[in-house]
């Protein structure tokens, strides 16, 4: 990581950002991408994505800031490379999953100046990657973050974006407002996924089917559905800290940032606790539940499917459901998790208890059906008549 931030602090056209990127998309390097080639104007979903993102050791995000068809005749250097490299063309508008979602290896070079410059940036930086991380271990997407009105285009491996012709329909001018309303949107991620790398055995990982909500002592709620930037671990003596911003509202400039403490002892880790800030105001520190702390062996992931609250007097951040693991060696995935919910919960004690009352029950009636006491002679019409005394 530290060797790909110098290769792109080295060269004076880069600048990062994490844009929304519009498509069509090129994906290309990796011959793992053979298997998800698809037919014409098919689209790849969200798994599907996230596949393709997790094989890779290493993903650079090219962005085009420009309105101008994009056309391999102005990427001579990028088209001869990519002749020994897998490319996949993909005509949807929007990606369901970006690559810096999923990958802490993700880098984004935005494309400006001079198509030649544009060129030799992309060439360069994915060669400089490549030996890195090996060849076939980068994967690079090319996208824009400019809106364009042209349409993919795939033909004997040119990639390019043809022009659409004129028409006579109306004008976006002349168009009714609903036409506005039936554009596709981008597909927002649904779920919260931090993932955080660090020293050896210091990273992070937590994910949440929902967002997290957080209501201030002011008593304003907030919902955390727009991250900043990249999530990050802070080692201390006593604790391991993930770090997460988010933006306050509708105003990215301002931040609220999360901070989880994780702690370990006796070869467990545990939650301690959140302390969240907002701006560069006073932190709010947050406890995880008492008696529900997340926990778990070193090595494992703690698991639950009930709504987790860290709270405080007048203060409280709940998260949906969770999943987490700190302390790992990498963040690829999840290891083995324990679930919140042991071997026996509530109900099934309920009915287990409702289950040995009937069987005493059942017991009872059978033992006294048993200890009833028949006759053993009877009358009969030539025998005499039966007398039975009766002692008190």
């Amino acid at each position: 990581m530290y060797y790909a931030a110098v290769i792109f602090l080295s060269l004076g056209y880069l600048n990062f950002c994490y844009a929304n990127l519009e498509g069509p998309f090129l994906f290309f390097g990796p011959k793992s991408l053979e298997q998800y080639k698809r037919t014409a104007l098919k689209y790849l979903d969200q798994d599907e994505l996230m596949k393709i993102y997790g094989e890779q050791a290493a993903i650079v995000v090219f962005n085009n800031q420009d309105s101008v068809p994009l056309s391999s005749g102005y990427f001579p250097r990028l088209r001869k490379m990519l002749e020994g490299h897998t490319m996949l063309v993909l005509p949807q508008d929007f990606l369901d999953v970006h690559p810096d979602y999923v990958s802490n290896e993700t880098q984004v070079l935005t494309l400006q100046g001079p198509w030649s410059e544009r060129d030799a940036q992309m060439t360069e930086t994915f060669a400089r990657l490549q030996d890195i991380y090996g060849p076939g271990n980068v994967l690079g997407v090319l996208g824009n973050s400019v809106s364009q009105s042209q349409q993919a285009d795939y033909v004997d491996g040119e990639w390019t974006r043809v022009k659409r012709e004129a028409t006579d329909e109306p004008t976006t001018s002349q168009m009714s407002p609903t036409a506005d309303e039936e554009k596709p949107t981008k597909a927002l991620l649904k779920y919260a996924l931090y993932n955080a790398t660090g020293p050896p055995g210091k990273a992070a990982l937590l994910y949440s089917s929902g967002w997290p909500e957080l209501q201030l002592p002011d008593g304003t709620v907030t919902i955390l559905d727009t991250p900043i930037g990249e999530p990050t671990v802070k080692p201390t003596r006593l604790y391991t800290i993930l770090v997460v911003r988010f933006a306050d509202g509708e105003n990215t400039r301002d931040k609220i940032t999360v901070e989880f403490s994780f702690k370990q002892s006796a070869g467990w880790w545990a939650a301690a606790g959140a302390e969240v800030r907002r701006g560069r105001g006073e932190g709010v520190w947050l406890l995880a539940p008492a008696l529900a702390a997340p926990a778990a062996v070193l090595g494992r992931a703690y698991h639950c499917s009930q709504p987790l609250v860290y709270s405080s007097d007048n203060a409280t951040l709940t998260f949906p459901d969770i999943k987490m693991q700190p302390f790992m060696e990498n963040t690829q995935k999840f290891a083995d998790a324990f679930d919140c919910i042991g071997f026996t919960t509530v109900p099934i004690w309920s009915g287990l208890m409702v289950s040995f009352i009937m069987l005493i029950g059942l017991a009872v009636s059978i033992s006294m059906i048993m200890d009833i006491k028949t006759m053993d002679r009877f009358e009969t019409s030539r025998s005499k008549q039966l007398t039975i005394t009766v002692s008190e």
